[in-house]
């Protein structure tokens, strides 16, 4: 086990260097009702249990470390108008993060086309998202397969020590991989589709985040309605499944934030924003386990920290879930 490690709140891109590995976990903190961050916190503020076992947090920091983003433009029909906009003001959009984040861009469907590899360059950025404007598909939307791609692309990330995140544009509607879905829907798809479960076993492994920008008009609500009770569609699994996505970034800790026509541009910047503001903290776990095994985390703020808070009711901590131990190849949301 690693000596005790003090608590840095300094270093602009810490470099951390312990015997045993560092778990990191990044949580954002916001008031429910207004959405607004809570910025002010610092490592006593905060509790972490590990399988229901209290932990030391042995490094804290907030806006420190470096990003890694993959932004996923949907290509639907009633999403791909707004990327008009967002092209547009990309390079507005790409003030707001730091010289050393960087960026790719891919679209997705039934599955994935890689636009932009990662790179620091705003102008191939925004190349990029416009590039992603000009196209169209009449495939349909296979989330779990991308998202299983779209983390194989954040995994090839150039920046140490960066946190990878995935972050998609999208109507939060997807098809359910079958062979009927896949026959009507998905004839770009590849051959073996990733199921949910897969997915989501390669987020905890890896320690990428998922984070979301959804625009669904109201109209098209309706529309998914009439379809998931249409006894056609139940029978040959044609119904849309809504708002997975917005699940996977709660499980994964990501932010999610709602849309509306030219809103688009302004609302991904506060997104960025939002995955600035997170605090990054770090702890050995203090129970051995073997690979493999599933950790369950629970972050939470002191009685002391809420008291601070106008309306600690109001006061919410979004976090990872767990991870999956592994001491041969560590996951970005660990350092050794």
């Amino acid at each position: 086990m690693a000596q005790q490690q003090p608590i840095d709140n300094s270093s602009p891109i810490p470099v951390i260097h312990v015997s045993s590995e560092l778990v990191l976990l990044d949580a954002i903190v916001a008031d429910r009702k207004t959405g607004q961050l809570v910025t002010t916190l610092t490592a006593n503020d905060f509790t972490l249990e590990e399988d229901g076992i209290p932990q030391k947090i042995r490094y804290f920091s907030q806006d420190k470390l470096p990003l890694s983003i993959v932004l996923l433009f949907d290509l639907t029909q009633s999403v791909q108008p707004q990327l008009k906009s967002l092209g547009e003001g990309a390079l507005e959009i790409l003030q707001h993060l730091k010289p050393e984040d960087e960026v790719a861009v891919m679209t997705f469907s039934s599955s994935t086309q890689m636009l932009q590899p990662f790179t620091r360059d705003h102008q191939s950025v925004a190349a990029a998202i416009q590039a992603a404007a000009r196209k169209k598909s009449n495939e349909g939307t296979f989330l779990d397969e991308d998202i299983y791609e779209g983390v194989d692309a954040a995994m090839q990330s150039t920046v140490s020590g960066s946190r990878r995140v995935l972050v998609f544009f999208t109507d939060g509607t997807e098809n359910d991989a079958n062979r009927m879905t896949r026959k009507i829907y998905g004839k770009s798809a590849p051959v073996h589709l990733h199921k949910g479960p897969e997915a989501k076993e390669k987020l905890m492994q890896t320690g990428v985040t998922v984070s979301a920008l959804i625009d669904r008009p109201i109209a098209d609500d309706a529309i998914i309605a009439m379809t998931m009770v249409s006894p056609l569609s139940y029978v040959f699994g044609l119904s849309p499944r809504l708002d997975h996505v917005a699940r996977l970034a709660a499980e994964t800790g990501g932010p999610v934030l709602h849309t509306s026509g030219k809103q688009a541009a302004a609302k991904l910047a506060t997104l960025i924003e939002e995955l600035r503001g997170r605090y990054t903290i770090g702890y050995v776990p203090s129970t051995p386990q073997p690979d493999g095994t599933f950790c369950h985390l629970k972050l939470k703020l002191t009685p002391a920290a809420l008291a601070t808070h106008p309306a600690p009711g109001h006061c919410t901590v979004q976090a990872r879930a767990g991870y999956y131990r592994s001491s041969i190849n560590p996951s970005p949301g660990r350092a050794k």
